[in-house]
């Protein structure tokens, strides 16, 4: 009997033992989607929307807050989304911004450019809100290309102008009217010809840089030079070309009786602020 038991123990442990669980594999899934409400919440955080909030709630002494108006294509698999951002004021909604943005692409959120209704990033947005808007100039645009070389005086006719860039007076030898020989424009600004033909001298050319009607640089690159106290013949014949990154080298005859006795040469670079500076050798 007592056999029979000690036999029918180890069954009976065995039997009562537990198994462990099998532990079921998790998947886990990211969701990639973003939805309208998520790129509202970007754009409510763009400096210039908040800035537009606090200016609306100022005018409107609490009451007017940025809203939008959501209009959403299904396409595919996901959403595209034109979100307009603005005034909901009593009468109607008055839009300040359109932007563009698509489920499927979280970081990427466009803003139409009003004049050509293009959407661009907010950075090239930035960009140009933030570039000054140029003043109209009264100045002819040059129709020549660089590298430019010195022209056949012939060539050269000058415009006249009563349309005054600032620090011009000093460049018109005491007449009423500017002239000037347009040349090319260069990195925003125009390069120009002026004549500086009074006194000993009727043929001396000075390279102007005029920028945002301003001059900003001036340089004598052409033209006749001699001592007008002295007789003794000698002469100076300059020449110029301006290169295309704007390099100018001014060229020297120096002559004696009509004859070359030497050539020089003067290197100069035009900055892109306007400004000509001597390269020295």
């Amino acid at each position: 009997m007592y056999k029979l038991l000690l036999g029918i123990l180890p069954l009976l442990f065995v039997g009562c033992k537990k198994e462990k669980a099998v532990e079921k594999e998790i998947v886990k899934t990211i969701d990639n989607t973003c939805y309208s409400s998520d790129f509202m919440e970007k754009i409510l955080n763009l400096e210039e929307i908040k800035s537009e909030a606090k200016f609306l709630e100022s005018e409107t002494k609490g009451k007017g807050k940025i809203g939008f108006l959501v209009d959403s294509t299904k396409v595919n698999n996901g959403w595209d989304y034109s979100i307009s951002v603005g005034y909901n004021g009593p009468d109607r909604f008055e839009t300040y911004h359109i932007f563009q943005a698509s489920s499927d692409q979280c970081n990427s959120l466009k803003i139409m450019e009003p004049v050509s209704g293009d959407y661009i990033s907010i950075e090239k947005w930035r960009q140009m809100t933030n570039e000054s808007v140029q003043p109209e100039s009264g100045l002819k645009k040059g129709k020549y290309n660089l590298p430019i070389e010195s022209l056949p005086r012939v060539d050269v006719k000058f415009l006249e102008t009563d349309f005054l860039p600032e620090g011009s007076q000093q460049y018109t030898c005491g007449e009423l009217k500017f002239r000037y020989f347009p040349l090319t424009p260069y990195k925003g600004m125009d390069l120009i010809l002026v004549p500086m033909d009074c006194g000993d001298f009727d043929y001396r050319y000075y390279l102007l840089t005029v920028v945002e009607n301003k001059i900003v640089g001036e340089l004598y690159v052409e033209g006749i030079w001699f001592d007008p106290g002295k007789d003794d013949k000698k002469e100076e014949f300059s020449s110029y070309e301006i290169s295309k990154s704007g390099k100018v080298t001014v060229t020297t005859d120096h002559t004696l009786d009509g004859e070359s006795q030497s050539i020089t040469n003067a290197y100069y670079q035009i900055s892109d602020d306007g400004k000509i500076i001597e390269i020295k050798k």
